[in-house]
Protein backbone atom coordinates (compact mmCIF):
# COMPACT_ATOMS: atom_id res chain seq x y z
CA UNK A 1 0.00 0.00 0.00
CA UNK A 2 1.08 3.28 -0.61
CA UNK A 3 1.36 6.08 1.56
CA UNK A 4 -1.03 8.08 0.09
CA UNK A 5 -3.41 5.43 -0.17
CA UNK A 6 -3.15 5.42 3.61
CA UNK A 7 -3.63 8.76 3.88
CA UNK A 8 -6.91 8.25 2.00
CA UNK A 9 -7.82 5.65 3.53
CA UNK A 10 -7.77 7.35 7.28
CA UNK A 11 -9.63 10.16 6.30
CA UNK A 12 -11.90 8.52 4.05
CA UNK A 13 -12.72 6.55 6.96
CA UNK A 14 -12.78 9.47 9.38
CA UNK A 15 -15.56 11.09 6.29
CA UNK A 16 -17.72 8.55 6.39
CA UNK A 17 -17.97 9.35 10.14
CA UNK A 18 -19.06 12.45 9.64
CA UNK A 19 -21.99 11.89 7.36
CA UNK A 20 -23.11 8.81 9.48
CA UNK A 21 -23.04 11.05 12.23
CA UNK A 22 -25.37 13.42 10.34
CA UNK A 23 -27.54 11.01 9.24
CA UNK A 24 -27.80 9.16 12.93
CA UNK A 25 -28.92 12.77 14.15
CA UNK A 26 -31.77 12.81 11.00
CA UNK A 27 -32.77 9.10 12.37
CA UNK A 28 -33.14 10.23 15.71
CA UNK A 29 -34.89 12.99 15.25
CA UNK A 30 -37.37 11.60 13.08
CA UNK A 31 -37.71 8.13 15.41
CA UNK A 32 -38.54 10.89 18.25
CA UNK A 33 -41.73 12.23 16.13
CA UNK A 34 -43.16 8.40 16.39
CA UNK A 35 -45.09 7.33 19.57
CA UNK A 36 -42.87 5.86 22.78
CA UNK A 37 -45.45 4.23 24.55
CA UNK A 38 -49.21 3.08 24.67
CA UNK A 39 -51.43 6.52 23.68
CA UNK A 40 -48.46 8.59 23.50
CA UNK A 41 -47.77 10.82 20.26
CA UNK A 42 -44.76 13.20 19.91
CA UNK A 43 -45.15 16.70 18.59
CA UNK A 44 -41.93 18.01 16.85
CA UNK A 45 -41.34 20.12 13.90
CA UNK A 46 -38.93 19.49 11.87
CA UNK A 47 -39.09 22.34 9.39
CA UNK A 48 -36.91 22.94 6.50
CA UNK A 49 -34.14 24.57 7.90
CA UNK A 50 -32.23 21.76 9.69
CA UNK A 51 -32.41 19.06 7.10
CA UNK A 52 -30.91 21.62 4.47
CA UNK A 53 -28.52 22.37 6.91
CA UNK A 54 -27.87 18.58 7.12
CA UNK A 55 -27.87 17.91 3.31
CA UNK A 56 -25.51 20.68 3.12
CA UNK A 57 -23.01 19.21 5.18
CA UNK A 58 -23.53 15.91 3.71
CA UNK A 59 -22.99 17.25 0.24
CA UNK A 60 -19.82 19.34 1.00
CA UNK A 61 -18.27 16.75 2.56
CA UNK A 62 -18.16 14.99 -0.44
CA UNK A 63 -16.95 17.87 -2.65
CA UNK A 64 -14.48 18.33 -0.23
CA UNK A 65 -13.43 14.36 -0.05
CA UNK A 66 -13.31 14.39 -4.22
CA UNK A 67 -11.20 17.75 -3.97
CA UNK A 68 -8.72 15.45 -1.39
CA UNK A 69 -8.44 12.87 -3.78
CA UNK A 70 -7.83 15.32 -6.99
CA UNK A 71 -4.97 16.32 -5.03
CA UNK A 72 -3.03 13.51 -3.88
CA UNK A 73 -0.66 13.80 -6.56
CA UNK A 74 0.70 16.97 -4.88
CA UNK A 75 -0.07 15.84 -1.56
CA UNK A 76 2.79 15.62 0.98
CA UNK A 77 2.32 12.45 2.77
CA UNK A 78 3.42 13.12 6.49
CA UNK A 79 2.50 13.75 10.14
CA UNK A 80 1.99 17.16 9.22
CA UNK A 81 -0.45 16.05 6.80
CA UNK A 82 -2.28 13.65 8.71
CA UNK A 83 -2.46 16.52 11.59
CA UNK A 84 -4.27 19.54 9.46
CA UNK A 85 -6.27 16.61 7.98
CA UNK A 86 -6.98 15.59 11.81
CA UNK A 87 -8.00 19.34 12.47
CA UNK A 88 -9.98 19.97 9.14
CA UNK A 89 -11.90 16.34 9.90
CA UNK A 90 -12.66 17.37 13.90
CA UNK A 91 -14.36 20.89 12.34
CA UNK A 92 -16.29 19.01 10.23
CA UNK A 93 -17.41 16.05 13.13
CA UNK A 94 -18.52 19.09 16.00
CA UNK A 95 -20.37 20.66 12.53
CA UNK A 96 -22.04 17.37 11.76
CA UNK A 97 -22.82 16.83 15.66
CA UNK A 98 -24.53 19.74 16.19
CA UNK A 99 -27.13 19.82 13.06
CA UNK A 100 -29.82 18.18 15.15
CA UNK A 101 -30.30 17.95 18.69
CA UNK A 102 -28.89 15.11 21.24
CA UNK A 103 -32.21 14.80 22.69
CA UNK A 104 -35.12 15.82 20.11
CA UNK A 105 -37.60 14.86 22.71
CA UNK A 106 -36.86 18.10 24.53
CA UNK A 107 -36.76 20.20 21.57
CA UNK A 108 -40.55 20.35 20.32
CA UNK A 109 -39.45 22.80 17.70
CA UNK A 110 -36.33 21.46 16.23
CA UNK A 111 -35.96 25.25 14.73
CA UNK A 112 -35.16 26.40 18.00
CA UNK A 113 -31.79 24.08 18.26
CA UNK A 114 -30.74 25.63 14.13
CA UNK A 115 -31.10 29.25 15.29
CA UNK A 116 -28.91 28.95 18.43
CA UNK A 117 -26.29 26.21 16.15
CA UNK A 118 -26.35 27.53 12.78
CA UNK A 119 -23.29 29.61 13.21
CA UNK A 120 -21.14 27.39 14.88
CA UNK A 121 -22.21 24.50 12.21
CA UNK A 122 -21.48 26.73 9.30
CA UNK A 123 -18.51 28.66 10.46
CA UNK A 124 -17.10 25.30 10.52
CA UNK A 125 -18.16 24.30 7.34
CA UNK A 126 -16.49 27.58 5.82
CA UNK A 127 -13.41 26.94 8.22
CA UNK A 128 -12.77 23.42 6.08
CA UNK A 129 -13.83 25.19 2.86
CA UNK A 130 -11.33 28.19 2.87
CA UNK A 131 -8.06 25.98 2.69
CA UNK A 132 -9.44 23.85 -0.70
CA UNK A 133 -10.89 27.07 -2.37
CA UNK A 134 -7.40 28.99 -2.29
CA UNK A 135 -5.43 25.82 -3.05
CA UNK A 136 -6.95 25.44 -6.32
CA UNK A 137 -5.61 28.59 -7.23
CA UNK A 138 -2.02 27.61 -5.39
CA UNK A 139 -1.74 24.69 -6.85
CA UNK A 140 -3.84 24.00 -10.20
CA UNK A 141 -2.74 26.25 -13.50
CA UNK A 142 -6.61 27.13 -14.11
CA UNK A 143 -7.37 28.79 -17.79
CA UNK A 144 -9.22 31.85 -17.53
CA UNK A 145 -12.36 30.50 -17.86
CA UNK A 146 -11.84 28.09 -15.39
CA UNK A 147 -10.99 30.66 -12.93
CA UNK A 148 -13.65 33.11 -13.85
CA UNK A 149 -16.16 29.57 -12.72
CA UNK A 150 -14.68 28.72 -10.19
CA UNK A 151 -14.57 32.17 -8.68
CA UNK A 152 -18.43 32.56 -9.25
CA UNK A 153 -18.95 28.99 -7.48
CA UNK A 154 -16.93 30.48 -4.70
CA UNK A 155 -18.17 33.29 -4.30
CA UNK A 156 -21.41 32.05 -3.93
CA UNK A 157 -20.92 29.17 -2.06
CA UNK A 158 -19.23 32.12 0.40
CA UNK A 159 -21.87 34.56 0.66
CA UNK A 160 -24.82 31.99 0.63
CA UNK A 161 -22.56 30.43 3.69
CA UNK A 162 -22.42 34.18 5.77
CA UNK A 163 -26.49 34.70 4.72
CA UNK A 164 -27.16 31.23 6.27
CA UNK A 165 -24.81 32.19 9.46
CA UNK A 166 -26.22 35.74 9.70
CA UNK A 167 -29.35 36.78 8.16
CA UNK A 168 -32.27 37.01 11.06
CA UNK A 169 -35.09 36.39 8.55
CA UNK A 170 -36.30 32.49 8.24
CA UNK A 171 -37.07 33.14 4.32
CA UNK A 172 -33.35 34.39 3.45
CA UNK A 173 -31.83 31.59 5.34
CA UNK A 174 -34.09 28.93 3.92
CA UNK A 175 -32.84 30.55 0.38
CA UNK A 176 -29.49 30.52 1.41
CA UNK A 177 -29.56 27.28 2.13
CA UNK A 178 -31.30 26.05 -0.36
CA UNK A 179 -28.89 27.65 -2.53
CA UNK A 180 -26.09 25.98 -1.10
CA UNK A 181 -27.96 22.54 -1.33
CA UNK A 182 -28.50 23.49 -5.30
CA UNK A 183 -25.09 24.25 -5.94
CA UNK A 184 -23.88 20.99 -4.61
CA UNK A 185 -26.23 18.95 -6.95
CA UNK A 186 -25.30 21.13 -9.82
CA UNK A 187 -21.81 19.20 -9.57
CA UNK A 188 -23.37 15.65 -10.36
CA UNK A 189 -24.55 16.92 -14.47
CA UNK A 190 -21.82 18.77 -14.65
CA UNK A 191 -19.65 15.18 -14.00
CA UNK A 192 -21.60 13.53 -16.22
CA UNK A 193 -20.80 15.72 -18.71
CA UNK A 194 -17.29 16.01 -18.19
CA UNK A 195 -17.31 12.29 -18.15
CA UNK A 196 -18.97 12.49 -21.29
CA UNK A 197 -16.46 15.12 -23.15
CA UNK A 198 -18.86 17.89 -23.65
CA UNK A 199 -17.92 20.19 -20.50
Amino acid sequence: MQAIEFSLGLFGLLLGFILVEVLSGLMRTLRARLPHGPGSQEHIHIGWLTPLLGAFTMLNVLLVWGNVFGLQHVLPVGYDTWTLGLLLCSFYYFAASMIFPGDPRAWPDVDDWFWLHRRQVLGCVLAVNLPFMVSTYVLWDLTLSEMIVDLVVVSVLVSMMLVAMFATKRSMVTAALAILVAVHLSFIPLEYLKRQGVW
